[in-house]
């Protein structure tokens, strides 16, 4: 046996055992570390400077069986990869739903994707109690790790709020590398691919070094925006280089990484939080009952690289990291 094979086996198997061996998981996460992007100073999502300009793709909320595969479709079409930030409640079950959501989360990884955390059921960090923040940050740990067979190294705070010391602390004891966004395309607020376009050039007219872009891929607009969005930044690219400007170059988040060495932890500043119209404040963060003997919480509900033909440009051994 190959030692490539061995983790999609080791997935595999993970995801046939029953739910009370696979997922419920229930004693003190581990603190090893979480691989090379993990351990890190926050990803503030800006350009580094080392790239005059770069893209760096993100999807959040996921997996969605129904809407995530079409997504990765779309990318093995232009041999990109990028980020899913994963939250805990769509893994964790054991009805169709659930097993589909982690076979999906499964394949995303299978094809070179990074796989990071994102909550477990979306809420604000800030203000929760110590037990409500251990939950939201182990039990997701916990289901990606058994879906996975390996643990997330970066993490993604719900609404971009990581703000207070105790919220702070938690995410950095726990060996994450937080990753923020510059650019934001508010799929979130409108219904339709163009309308994504127009937010995604809108916020690159505003920060024209390009960064991180959030998405979300539970949205089917959104995940249609995904073509227009990579035209879009093909036709930059040829003006760019028609004025011998350097193009935008598609890089993984392990672009934007820096050890955190002798630095104190930073979570974001209050300035720089975009603020989704449906986010609870802090102060108001939804003090939830921790779930039950399989994880569940009361009310949780489904509801609730580079193309070598176009201009952009895949990225090398920073792409390479992320995966």
């Amino acid at each position: 046996m190959s030692l490539g094979a061995r983790p999609i086996l080791l997935a595999a198997a993970l995801l046939a055992l029953p739910l009370t061996s696979a997922l419920a998981l229930r004693g003190p996460v581990s603190r090893h570390p979480r691989g090379p992007l993990g351990g890190g100073q926050l990803i503030d999502g800006e350009c580094p400077p080392r790239y005059p300009r770069c893209i760096a793709l993100t999807f959040d909320d996921g997996p969605d069986y129904r809407t995530t595969p079409r997504l990765l479709r779309l990318l093995a079409e232009r041999r990109l990869r990028v980020t899913f930030f994963a939250v805990g409640h769509r893994l964790d079950g054991d009805d169709l739903f659930h097993r589909r959501n982690r076979e999906t989360l499964v394949e995303a990884s299978r094809q070179g994707h990074t796989i990071a955390a994102h909550g477990y059921r979306h809420i604000v960090l800030d203000g929760l109690r110590p037990e409500r923040l251990a939950f939201e940050l182990d039990r997701t740990d916990q289901l990606i790790t058994a879906t996975l067979g390996r643990r997330p190294a970066l993490f993604r705070a719900p609404f971009g709020l990581l703000g207070s010391r105790r919220a702070i602390d938690a995410v950095f004891s726990r060996g994450y590398t937080p990753a923020y966004w510059m650019l934001d395309t508010h799929d979130w607020e409108v219904r339709d691919p163009r309308a994504v376009l127009r937010n995604f050039r809108a916020a690159l007219d505003g920060h024209p070094r390009g960064g991180v872009v959030l998405q979300h891929d539970t949205r089917p607009w959104s995940v249609s925006a995904v073509p227009l969005i990579l035209n879009e930044l093909d036709r930059r690219n040829a003006a760019l280089i028609a004025r011998g400007e350097a193009p935008y170059r598609m890089v993984g988040l392990g672009a934007f990484y820096r050890p955190l060495g002798h630095e104190a932890p930073r979570g974001m500043p209050l300035s720089r939080r975009r603020r989704h119209a449906h986010a609870p404040t802090p102060q108001a963060s939804p003090e939830t009952p921790l779930a039950g003997p399989q994880g569940a919480v009361s009310g949780a509900s489904p509801s609730a690289g580079g193309s070598a033909s176009s201009g952009l440009q895949p990225e090398g051994p920073a792409q390479a990291a992320t995966r």
